[in-house]
C-alpha cells in the first residue's frame, strides 16, 4: 500500500517552491537535499507535534504500567518499553467508546456516571421507576462525577472524580498523545499546514547558513545567492506557527474535546 506522505517527494517540493533547483547541486554537502530531512525531524514535526500529536490506545494494566501509592493517591507510571521511543506529549482520556473486558472502567460504576472511589464504596440508592432513574441522570449532569485523568509529565497520571476522589482500577484503556515519528502518522488533511512549516524551517536553515558565503568575492565569480528571498519564506514560521495555533482549539483537532451545544 502507497503511503499518503512522502519525505523525498515533500523534500523535492520544497526544493521547487523556494527555486532551488539550479542551485541545490552546487550547495556544500551539508545543506543539500539529503540533510533537509534531519531539519523536518528535528525541528518540523517536533513543533507540529505540540499542536497536533499522534495519538493511539493503549490498554493500562500490570504489563504496561508500574503503579506507586504516594498518600491516598495511586499513581501509574507508563513504562518506557511499552512508548517505543516515542515522546509521550500527554493522556487525551479514558477510551470510553471500548466495551470490552479490558475497559474495566465502564463495569466500575452501578448506574450512568456513577463510580465507586476505592477505599470509599458509596453505592447509591435503587430507583423504583425510569423517572426517577431519568431524574437522576438529571442531577448528575449538573455535577462531574466520572473518572478523569490528572496526568503529570513525563509519564505518570492518577484517575481522580468528585471531590478529588482516587480510583485504582485493573484494567482500562486510555487515548496516549505522542510526538510523530514520521511523516506517515500526519493525516493528509493536515499536510498543507504541515508543508508550509517545513519550507520556513529549510528556508531559514539554508539563509542562516549560506548567508556567510554570500557576497565573497573570487577570482572567478562574485557569489550572489538571493538570499533575500530565502529570508522572506523563513519569516512566513511565524504565521504559520499563528495558523496552528488558532486551529489547535477548534474541531480541525482531533485531540480536543469539543463539544457542540444547541
Amino acid at each position: 500500500m502507497a503511503l499518503a506522505n512522502d519525505m523525498s517527494a515533500l523534500l523535492t517540493k520544497i526544493e521547487r517552491r523556494l527555486g532551488l533547483v539550479p542551485l541545490e547541486p552546487h550547495l556544500p554537502e551539508n545543506m543539500q537535499k539529503s540533510a533537509w530531512a534531519d531539519i523536518i525531524m528535528q525541528d518540523s514535526i517536533v513543533t507540529f507535534s505540540r499542536y497536533f500529536p499522534n495519538q493511539f490506545k493503549m490498554v493500562i494494566n500490570d504489563e504496561t504500567c508500574d503503579k506507586k501509592k504516594e498518600g491516598n493517591v495511586m499513581w501509574y507510571y507508563i513504562k518506557d518499553e511499552i512508548l517505543q521511543g516515542c515522546k509521550l506529549l500527554g493522556i487525551k482520556d479514558i477510551d470510553w467508546t471500548d466495551t470490552s473486558s479490558a475497559n474495566s472502567s465502564l463495569t466500575n460504576g452501578s448506574i450512568g456516571t456513577y463510580y465507586y472511589p476505592s477505599g470509599m464504596p458509596c453505592p447509591e440508592a435503587t430507583f423504583e421507576s425510569i423517572l426517577a432513574l431519568q431524574f437522576s441522570a438529571d442531577i448528575a449532569s449538573l455535577y462531574n462525577r466520572g473518572i478523569y485523568i490528572d496526568f503529570q509529565y513525563p509519564n505518570r497520571f492518577c484517575l481522580k472524580g468528585l471531590g478529588n476522589a482516587n480510583y485504582d482500577l485493573s484494567s482500562f484503556i486510555v487515548v496516549l498523545l505522542v510526538e510523530h515519528k514520521s511523516l506517515n502518522t500526519i493525516s493528509p488533511t493536515k499536510m498543507e499546514v504541515f508543508e508550509k512549516l517545513c519550507t520556513a524551517d529549510i528556508a531559514n536553515f539554508l539563509y542562516m547558513n549560506l548567508r556567510f558565503y554570500d557576497g565573497i568575492d573570487t577570482a572567478y565569480i562574485n557569489i550572489d545567492l538571493k538570499l533575500s528571498e530565502l529570508q522572506d519564506a523563513a519569516g512566513k514560521r511565524e504565521n504559520v506557527i499563528e495558523e496552528l495555533e488558532n486551529a489547535y482549539v477548534t474541531p480541525a483537532n482531533d485531540n480536543i474535546p469539543y463539544l457542540w451545544l444547541v
